[in-house]
């Protein structure tokens, strides 16, 4: 056969009949079938809504929650672990109740109810709005990108092309959201900003948008499925009402084939066996740390629900015969290798942001940037370059060169280490900057060994406080709170809970006791518009029309610190931001980190819809899609570090993985190829 799609004939299976039944030879489709458009334009806009609730998340922690970044840190790994971990449940309910066209309109419904929820205020609001987005993730992401792959027959040469002009909706979304979210949230709020409520409501809009286009174009992608004979069952439900149900087969040829020998054969024996192992060990030592106290009981519950689910996967792994055992078990293999990537690649919602935040200059030439637009660069290097390396792995393939999986993510594992040296350099460079003001003493309560991550000094001899690099708002509001009079706290707890129930109609008058005769209220003056009261110099009194939001809060804290302290800090944080690097540096690793992620996470998703039994198709797609779910929980369990590591020694710690990642994988490749077989 001709390597020129244009030539080539191949047997084209008949809907629902496996390809050994048809026997009309007819001409290999040039173009690609119209519902991948309909799929790409429903995954954009979903992609609208997650990627600009992401980059407005920690940003809303730190700035409006005043969380720590530790703090933040922990609520996002739970947010974004637990959104990558249903998609586990949502594909086994997918393949065995729902169907994969009633999944993605669950999940739709779900996760527009939840990106509104974020629109409001309150923390239940928040936690109720999680929950939302979180479950339905789970039912949306493994069914619709399963509903790529069942569009093309298993040996389509289109296949990897189709998923990558998929992933390029999720970088046209990602790449629009950042830039109007973050521009709603300096725009909209009642002062510059502090407009992340608008910013959510538009991520709302988004996925609203997402149901509405699969909804309309559904009949479509069932039509493309059917074409390529993967249409196999329409089941009856209650009251005489049909779904159609897109299932795989209840066998795979390749099942009846032998299994491979040697090395390779040996990791597909063994694997199941370390499953199992680290479903005993993990929990127990997990536990075993908890009940001890060195760690609290929660950190005890995703490792145990990681390692239980790896053993399910071992379960089924060993329930596979044959040759299609070989290909299922290079998806857990690789997947080792995603979690390293992906822990390092999803550092842009949380340490790069915060980094983009307060340690980037927000000018790049004549533009005004917001820390949410450097989160755009990643989509916009994704949309320029996915169609290239689609291209380049087409041409590759059709002469004879064909570039294996194994070795893809190889180079995506050597990129990642690249980019992140990129932000070691970035992160030198503002260490090297020193910025000192006068002090005649720190308070006795401070230690400033544990505060910004030891960057913080005082020099008695000079009487000379210092930093190195950026002193952030976040480490000003720590540095502050040990030397607050705890009578002067309880008073400000005190209006909080008060204030919780006022308003316009009936406001609430709260007078503060024994307040410094230097006192001066922080919510006066300019900072009047973001604070619902007044404030009355006279008899220390504040009138509250409304709720009192963090923001005000945090500021009323730190007004009870010893004014010479917290006037120090004040000066040493302003003076600090000419310590801020060029946005340069995290373009470029940005640029880098897209070039590894093109290189390994459209041939992934690609690789298991082409790798699993048809009968685990969505099971394993939710698989694959576990593993970021670790990758976000180990990568915010690292950010809890933020503040406490020095930037550059934090952004190395994913050199190391990347390259260990690189040197295994380089080890593995000939294995792999073996297990593969004619798979590409």
């Amino acid at each position: 056969m001709s390597p020129s799609a244009a030539t080539a004939k191949k047997q084209l299976p008949q809907a629902g009949l496996p390809p050994e039944a048809s026997s009309a030879a007819v001409e290999e489709p040039k173009g690609h079938p119209k519902g991948l458009y309909i799929l790409f334009a429903t995954e954009m806009w979903e992609r609208f809504s997650y990627y600009g609730m992401r980059a407005l998340f920690v940003l809303y922690l730190l700035n409006y929650l005043q969380f720590q970044p530790a703090d933040s840190s922990a609520m996002y790994k739970w947010y974004m672990s637990l959104a990558c971990l249903t998609p586990l449940i949502g594909g086994f309910l997918a393949d065995r109740f729902l169907g994969l066209r009633a999944s993605v309109i669950t999940g739709a419904v779900l996760m527009a109810i939840g990106h509104f929820l974020m629109a409001f205020e309150p923390l239940p609001a928040l936690y109720m709005a999680l929950a939302f987005i979180i479950a339905g993730n789970g039912f949306f992401k493994p069914s619709i990108s399963t509903l790529v792959g069942k569009m093309y027959r298993q040996d389509d040469a289109r296949r990897d092309g189709a998923f990558t002009i998929f992933y390029m909706g999720i970088s046209l979304g990602a790449f629009m959201s950042p830039i109007l979210c973050g521009w709603l949230r300096q725009n909209m709020g009642p002062t510059p900003g502090m407009g992340y409520h608008y910013g959510f409501a538009a991520a709302g809009v988004g996925m609203v948008l997402s149901l509405i286009i699969f909804l309309v174009g559904q009949k479509q992608v069932l039509r493309d499925v059917e074409a390529a004979g993967n249409l196999h069952e329409i089941r009856p439900q209650r009251g005489d009402a049909k779904a159609v149900h897109l299932v795989g087969s209840p066998r795979q040829a390749d099942e009846a084939e032998p299994g491979i020998g040697g090395f390779g054969g040996a990791i597909v024996r063994g694997l199941p066996w370390v499953f199992f192992t680290l479903a005993a060990v993990v929990p127990t030592r997990f536990v075993y740390l908890a009940a001890t106290g060195q760690q609290a009981w929660t950190d005890a519950i995703m490792p145990s629900i990681f390692a239980i689910i790896g053993a399910w996967m071992g379960w089924t792994l060993r329930t596979i015969k044959g040759a299609a055992r070989d290909k299922s078990t290079i998806i857990f293999v690789l997947i080792a290798f995603v979690i390293l990537f992906f822990m390092a690649l999803e550092q842009a919602g949380n340490a790069l942001n915060v980094w983009a935040e307060y340690n980037t200059l927000k000018t790049l030439g004549p533009l005004q940037l917001s820390a949410e637009y450097f989160q755009a660069a990643n989509p916009i290097f994704g949309v320029i370059f996915a169609p290239l390396l689609a291209v380049l792995w087409t041409l590759l393939s059709r002469h004879g060169r064909h570039v294996s999986v194994a070795a893809k993510m190889l180079a995506s594992m050597v990129l990642m280490a690249m980019a992140f040296g990129a932000m070691v350099a970035s992160a030198a460079a503002e260490n090297g900057t020193v910025t000192q003001v006068s002090l005649a003493s720190v308070p006795r309560e401070v230690r400033l060994e544990e505060l910004n991550a030891g960057r913080l000094r005082y020099d008695p001899a000079t009487q000379q406080l210092s930093v190195s690099g950026v002193l952030a708002p976040f480490a000003v509001t720590q540095a502050l709170r040990p030397t607050v009079n705890g009578a002067y706290m309880a008073q400000v707890e005190a209006l909080d809970q008060q204030a919780r129930y006022a308003s316009e109609e009936r406001p609430v008058t709260f007078q503060f006791q024994n307040l410094p005769e230097d006192y001066v209220f922080p919510l006066a003056g300019p900072q009047a518009e973001a604070f619902a009261g007044s404030w009355s110099d006279a008899n220390k009194t504040v009138t509250m029309r409304g709720g009192l939001s963090h923001t005000a809060k945090a500021q009323l804290v730190g007004a009870g610190a010893p004014p010479e302290w917290r006037q120090a800090l004040s000066n040493l944080a302003e003076k600090s931001k000419a310590a801020r690097v060029s946005g340069l540096w995290l373009l470029l690793s940005y640029l880098l980190a897209t070039l590894g992620e093109l290189c390994l996470a459209p041939v992934g998703l690609s690789m298991v819809t082409k790798l699993a039994p048809a009968r685990f198709a969505s099971l394993f797609m939710g698989a694959w899609l576990i593993s970021v779910s670790v990758s976000q929980y180990l990568g915010g369990s690292l950010g809890e570090m933020w503040g406490r590591v020095v930037p550059s020694s934090y952004f190395a710690i994913f050199i190391y993985t990347s390259l260990a990642g690189a040197l295994v994988l380089l080890i593995l490749q000939s294995p792999l190829n073996r297990l593969a077989r004619e798979a590409k």
